[in-house]
């Protein structure tokens, strides 16, 4: 028996890099993206820039505390792909059918994402070793999640 997809499409590609400043100008001039915004999110020790080209967006994750999710993945691991995110029309009911599933969840609730969404990531030992997260928009303004 087919289940109807919970997810909507790619939102983005997370990236955990050490430097906005170094690594945006690898992105922009020598791959040809756009930087469309850039934000920080506190709760998160996140400073993030957003970059597009044709449908791909790129979300570069630079930590400014030593102690944050991605600060841990960069002491860890290094630079490189820290998530996936795909959009979801009903992040509630994308979360229920992912823990029904018998998937491991970070968030059991849903938390404020940047540009008007509310997030949730799915653990990455659930899924091959692929952090995933849940992007919902709370409204229909612009591409960047």
């Amino acid at each position: 028996m087919s289940r109807t997809p919970i997810v909507d499409g790619l939102a983005h590609v997370g990236i955990a890099v050490r430097s906005l400043a170094e690594s945006v100008p690898r992105w922009t001039e020598g791959l040809g993206f756009r930087l469309v915004d850039t934000v920080t999110l506190d709760s998160m020790g996140l400073n993030i820039a957003f970059l597009e080209a044709g449908d791909a967006t790129l979300e570069l994750l630079e930590s400014f505390r030593p102690d944050s999710a991605v600060g841990k993945f960069l002491e860890k691991r290094g630079e490189g792909i820290h998530h996936l995110s795909f959009f979801v029309p009903d992040i509630e009911a994308a979360l229920a059918r992912a823990s029904e599933a018998g998937l491991d969840l970070i968030d059991r609730t849903p938390r404020e994402g940047s540009h008007d969404t509310r997030i949730a990531f799915v653990h990455p030992r659930a899924l091959g070793g692929v952090l995933v997260e849940f992007c919902e928009r709370k409204s229909t303004m612009g591409r960047v999640p």
